[in-house]
This record gives structure tokens, sequence and C-alpha cells, in this order.
């Protein structure tokens, strides 16, 4: 069950895709809460990448000043050797098969970063498990953690250095994540009461036809309102969404204070957040 959220006037905007540090985000649930308070956000979603842990900490802060919360995660799925990103809206944060399956994702997280570190070690990279550890915060560790002990031990100058050289896909140290695929995804969403929406199609470089099998295998919403997808890029998705039947919705995809995409910069209207509850009630419908 949803409660405590907030129906005010018509209007606003709403952020439906924001990270706190409970995966590889830099603020707290609460500091994260304040800033986008501050932004004059109606409605906002943390969709941290494979746990819900910041609905449990954000739902009553939330209520309390005035921001609707909506259940949200970002599920990393596997594809022919690709991550796909799965947004799951209005999860049911206590649903057990959804949970013990986050449970096992917790485990190949580590495992891979391990298998990673192996690897680093090897080219004379002398990090530790226990290193990298220390910039997690939550249950979720992976390469963003990796990245924050290479910049820390200067074995790199910044960040995104860490994923060109080693972490990324094809890189020396990279090791191919194991994982759920995406219609195995679409169904643990449905199953624990959410809305399955494909995250960043254009960063993720997903091909046109891919996005229709998506479509058949049942996701019900399209990133359209994303930083990289702007103007003929947005359009594109925008006339997807609108021939398959999907909602178009989309965020900041906020990790850190001071970036160049802060939570709101997206000015998505708040009749997405409507129009993504109606779609959870007809597929509710559907289900029983």
């Amino acid at each position: 069950m949803i409660r405590g959220t907030i129906i005010t006037e018509n209007g606003g905007y709403a952020d439906l895709h924001l990270h706190t540090r409970l995966s590889d985000g830099t603020l707290s649930v609460e500091e994260l809460l304040a800033l986008t308070k501050r932004k004059g956000l109606r409605c906002i979603s943390i969709t941290d990448h494979d746990n819900l842990d910041s609905y449990k900490i954000a739902e009553g802060p939330a209520r309390d000043i005035g921001i609707e919360l909506i259940p949200g995660i970002e599920i990393s799925a596997v594809w022919q050797g690709k991550d796909i990103h799965i947004l799951g809206y209005f999860c049911d944060p206590t649903n057990l098969a959804l949970n013990m399956e986050l449970e096992d994702f917790a485990k190949q997280r580590i495992a891979r970063v391990k298998a990673i570190i192996k690897k680093l070690n090897a080219l004379g990279i002398d990090i530790t498990y226990e290193k990298v550890h220390s910039y997690c915060k939550g249950k979720v560790i992976g390469r963003p953690h990796i990245a924050m002990s290479l910049v820390d031990e200067e074995y790199i100058g910044n960040f995104a250095e860490a994923f060109t050289k080693y972490l990324g896909d094809g890189c020396v140290a990279f090791v191919e994540k194991k994982g759920l695929n995406p219609q195995q995804t679409i169904r643990l969403i449905e199953n624990a009461g959410g809305i399955a929406v494909l995250a960043h199609p254009y960063k993720s470089g997903l091909s046109d036809e891919f996005i229709e099998d998506m479509v058949e295998w049942g996701i019900k919403g399209i990133e359209v309102y994303s930083p990289a997808q702007k103007g003929a890029v947005g359009r594109k998705y925008k006339e997807m969404a609108q021939r398959f039947g999907l909602v178009g919705t989309g965020g900041s995809d906020f990790h850190t204070e001071g970036g160049a995409y802060p939570p709101g910069c997206m000015k998505m209207p708040y009749t997405v957040v409507q129009a993504l509850k109606e779609c959870r009630e007809k597929s509710r419908a559907e289900w029983f």
C-alpha cells in the first residue's frame, strides 16, 4: 500500500529518476529530500540501483515536507552481455519475492566487484575490497565505488577515466554482469505490484527494434525526459511512446550535487505522474 502521498493543486513538476548514496549517488536520503524541496518539486521517486531502502527512510520525511513520494527502483537487467536499466514504480517494498531477488543481486554485485579487483591487482593496482567497500553506504556495491577508490589512490585522474581505462565494457578489468534478463525483470516488477519503465534508452544505446521487443515483453513506459535526450532525440522517444501506448516518463538521473543536471532540471510536468498512476490502475485491473 502506498501511504502518505500529498495531493496538491494541479500543476507542478516531478522528477522520477534520482539516486542517493544507498547506491551510486553522493547525498543521503535526507539531503536529497531537502534539495528536491528547495527545487520546488511536487513529486519524486528515488530510484536507487537494485534496492528499495530509500523509500523506507524517505516516506515519513517526504510526507512531512509536502513532497509526494513514489516507491522506485532501477534494476539492472542483462541482455546479450549488456546492461539494460529498467525502472520499477509503485512496487510493494515488502514483497517477499522482490526482496529475495534483491538479496541475490547484492551477492552477485559483491562477487563481481571482487573479480574486478582481482583483475586490477594483476595489473599492479593495489586496492582491496575493504577499501572499495568503505565508499559504499548501503547494500549495493558496484563499479562506481571501485572508481572512487582508484581516484582516491591516484591511479587515475578522474572518475570517468576509471571506466574508459579499466572498468567499462571491453576494458582490461571488465567483468560481465550476471542477472535477470529483461523479461524476468519486468515480471518481477509487475508481480510486486509495480509498473516497469525503460530507463534512458538513448544513453543505453538501445535500438528501435529492441525497444519494440521490450514493448512485447510488457514494458509500460519509456523515459522521454532525460538529460541525454534533448531536441530531436527527445522528440523521437516521445513519438515512440505515443506509437506504442507507453507512458513517457523521466527525470534528471541525479547522482551528485553541483552536477550539470540537478533534480527537476527536465521540467517534467506532474501530468506524467497522473498518467503513470492511470497505467498502474489499468494494469491492476488486468491482473485481477
